[in-house]
């Protein structure tokens, strides 16, 4: 992953995936008998946590094909950013395990985490690929322009729903290109195979870093309830 990304190319697969991203949750709807609506398979970030390590472990993770699972993973996090924001927290509003059947309580809390750790892995693996300001500025307007869009299309909840999904884009932009910039500092002078640990270091540690996120997205959402 060393070359230097084309950028036409980069604004068109990463656009695709985020579009992929966005569809991809819904897609249970076609299959509610088995799977319910808003299912934890499809509300979450399986689909691209899944098809990063498939790449990788076949030796094929390419530039491409990472930007491509960060704009699923950037799609994602817009979808569950306006789930947060049901008209109530019943019946299609809530998660579902296979079989249909519901989570409860604990529904905002696992769309609430799974949007703050999409986002902020779609940020980690851009930092990743390249520091040209252009990539970065490019993929910010691509989520600001789709995300406006997408909340201003929801029935209720607009403001809400946009202001939840712009915290959560630049806080965690900011976040791992602070922790990334560390990362680098720390490993220079370590071997390569020490430095790939990287994108485990950044899973590992996304859940700790939402955790006060969590809190503030959960008194929210309960306070709506």
């Amino acid at each position: 992953m060393k070359r230097e990304l084309n950028y036409f190319a980069f604004l068109g697969v990463l656009s695709f995936g985020y579009f992929i991203g966005i569809v991809f949750p819904d897609i249970d709807q076609g299959f509610q008998s088995l799977l319910g609506h808003r299912s934890i398979i499809t509300h979450s970030i399986l689909l691209p946590y899944l098809l990063y390590n498939y790449f990788k472990k076949k030796n094929n993770l390419t530039p491409l094909k990472t930007i491509f699972v960060a704009g699923i993973y950037l799609g994602i996090g817009l979808h569950l950013a306006a789930d947060l924001y049901p008209k109530g927290w019943t019946g299609y509003a809530l998660i579902k395990l296979p079989f249909n059947i519901d989570i409860g309580g604990l529904s905002p809390i696992w769309i609430a985490v799974n949007a703050g750790v999409s986002l902020f892995l779609a940020s980690a693996y851009l930092n990743q690929l390249t520091k040209r300001k252009l990539y970065w500025i490019s993929y910010l307007v691509i989520a600001l322009i789709v995300g406006l869009t997408y909340a201003d299309e929801e029935p209720h909840n607009n403001d809400s729903i946009i202001g939840t999904f712009l915290f959560l884009l630049f806080a965690t932009f900011i976040y791992s290109k602070i922790k990334y910039r560390n990362l680098i500092t720390q490993k220079e002078s370590e071997k390569k195979k020490k430095v790939e640990k990287k994108s485990n270091f950044f899973f590992s540690d996304s859940l700790l870093i939402f955790l006060g996120v969590l809190i503030l997205l959960f008194v929210i959402v309960v306070s709506e309830m």
